[in-house]
């Protein structure tokens, strides 16, 4: 597993990585972060798939913007601009947890 730091959506997001293939986007809940999903990341992985935990906005090591946003549709713009730069196709499988799960239901169309 590894660290990185992408830009999406205006902000500097921390992400735990691991594995190579179609993209599984793993979104945690309140009040927890990336690290939740640390012993799920090595089955995905091994089953074939690039597997990326970000932390969400507001939650450290991701940039807290200075007028940020939290509501549904900022959430949601987030995800869709993790998967347009993680994913060359723009696809991916995404999970939630918690107040997670709800982010994937307001991706805008055109993200699969």
């Amino acid at each position: 597993m590894r660290e990185g730091h992408i830009v999406a959506n205006g902000i500097e997001f921390a992400f735990l990585e691991e594995g190579s293939g179609p993209l599984i986007l793993l979104l945690h809940g309140y009040p927890d972060n990336a690290w939740t999903w640390e012993r799920q990341m090595a089955p995905f992985a091994g089953a074939g798939y690039r597997v990326v935990a970000p932390f969400l906005r507001g939650y450290p090591p991701t940039e807290i913007p200075a007028r940020g946003y939290y509501d549904p549709a900022t959430l949601a713009l987030d995800v869709k601009a993790l998967i347009e730069v993680l994913a060359p196709d723009g696809r991916a499988h995404v999970v939630g947890a918690g107040l997670g799960c709800g982010d994937d239901l307001w991706i805008p169309r055109g993200v699969s």
